[in-house]
């Protein structure tokens, strides 16, 4: 699971929320894109991350497992004795087209604005702004740029062979430190910020007690 899920759920499906009220007919696979531009971009920018989710490295570009796998099979984590969902921030609207179904996300409840910051806030209108009417073909395409992350992770592992062969999925992780490693103020951000989540985990693991 994505470090620190049960920390960021909250975060993570008003995203989601956020994303497809702004956005109309937003499929899953543009859906899960878009979360992926939002922490690198913030990675970039910041230091760190939004969600803190794990990305994996599939043939159709990087994509958080832990979405995934609850969107499209209902699999959903439980984490001491919780389910860690985004079930409460969306609905699921399944639509068959020419034989393949298709996700789309609705959403659920009002988008909680309280629980992100200035930056944050600014970043999801930006991406909306700037990717909102992009089709999922053309956000796949944009994410597999040559010396995009999902590209430099693919010719590292030989990657296309494994994606020739007709396997669709990988268990290699996008590593966003690989974006800041040449700025020091930035990595220093980064590790403040896995600080400050790894005090706050403990806490609620504490509390759980």
């Amino acid at each position: 699971m994505g470090m620190y899920r049960s920390i960021n759920n909250e975060k993570i499906g008003n995203i989601l929320n956020y994303l497809s009220s702004n956005i109309e007919y937003l499929s899953m696979t543009k859906a899960l894109k878009l979360l992926y531009i939002i922490d690198e971009t913030s990675i970039k920018e910041t230091g760190s991350p939004i969600t803190w989710l794990d990305y994996k490295v599939w043939e159709m570009g990087p994509v958080a497992v832990d979405i995934y796998n609850e969107i499209k099979r209902n699999e959903i984590i439980c984490y001491q004795g919780n389910e860690l969902t985004v079930g409460e921030y969306i609905d699921l609207n399944i639509i068959d087209n020419e034989g393949r179904q298709e996700i789309y996300l609705k959403p659920k409840t009002n988008f909680n604005d309280k629980i992100f910051n200035q930056y944050e806030l600014n970043l999801l209108e930006i991406t909306v702004f700037k990717f909102g009417n992009w089709n999922a073909q053309d956000l796949i395409k944009y994410l597999h740029e040559e010396n995009s992350l999902w590209h430099k992770t693919v010719k590292q592992h030989n990657l296309e062979e494994f994606f020739a062969k007709g396997q669709r999925k990988t268990n290699y992780s996008i590593e966003f430190t690989e974006l800041i490693q040449d700025d020091p103020i930035l990595s220093l951000a980064n590790k403040a910020a896995q600080e400050a989540l790894e005090f706050q985990q403990r806490l609620a693991d504490y509390g759980e007690k």
